[in-house]
């Protein structure tokens, strides 16, 4: 008994001396925040709230536009159907980016560096390449973008962007500098996330490429010209 007594004893003891360093290691984790960075984790939670809240929206509509279509064919009336499919189709057809789209959102501006190099620097680090571009368009995309375009050009799923000399081809068209950026979207999260402390944007300014960003309450951005043919993928068999 004195013995599992003693055991216990030095088990509790040693449970003890964890939790103690555990806590002195939590306690050594601890990082300033800066004020900026309290503002766009805010703006970031209250854009996850607006989409969470715009998904029960497209759910509740969904089930709403279901009960109209069961209650037309019971009552074997399909003009409203075949009108709410028209509607549908030109729908996903702005959503695949074939049609014209217009909101607010960010213009971003980015073009080659004009400062005086030094000795050793290299010229490749001022100017604007294609891995830029999809670094900034891949960040639009991941905080919200709806819509994008570069110089005019709509960026779809198929896109390609390819450097091209000093020019940069998207869409098989060659582009030179500047490079204007249009996204429609939470335009406050988008250019918080390109311009915050560890944003792309930020880190082409360090290297001296300009680079800048504005909201924009209402612009226009075009849909897809060009043609996506499927050459090996099939409607699957059912």
């Amino acid at each position: 008994m004195k013995l599992r007594i003693c055991l216990s004893g030095a088990f509790c003891f040693l449970i003890g001396l964890f939790i103690i360093s555990q806590y002195g290691v939590m306690e050594g984790q601890n990082v300033y925040v800066s004020a900026s960075s309290i503002d766009e984790y805010r703006i970031s939670i209250d854009s996850a709230k607006g989409e969470i809240e715009n998904i029960r929206d497209m759910i509740d509509d969904a089930a709403e536009q279901l009960a109209r279509f069961e209650a037309a064919r019971d009552e074997g009336d399909f003009s409203e159907i075949l009108e709410e499919l028209a509607f549908e189709i030109l729908k996903y057809r702005m959503f695949s980016g074939y049609e014209a789209v217009q909101g607010s959102g960010v213009r971003i501006v980015v073009d080659d560096g004009i400062g005086q190099l030094h000795e050793w620097e290299d010229i490749n680090d001022v100017l604007v390449h294609d891995i830029d571009i999809m670094i900034i368009i891949n960040d639009l995309k991941r905080n919200g973008a709806e819509a994008i375009s570069v110089n005019g050009q709509r960026i779809v799923d198929r896109t390609e962007i390819s450097c091209s000399g000093y020019t940069v081809r998207i869409n098989g068209q060659v582009f030179a500098r500047p490079f204007v950026i249009r996204a429609i979207g939470d335009g406050a999260r988008m250019s918080a996330s390109l311009i915050s402390f560890e944003g792309y944007g930020t880190l082409l300014r360090e290297y001296g490429v300009q680079f800048g960003v504005e909201l924009v309450e209402d612009m226009i951005i075009p849909g897809f010209t060009g043609m996506l043919g499927y050459r090996y993928m099939t409607r699957e068999e059912i």
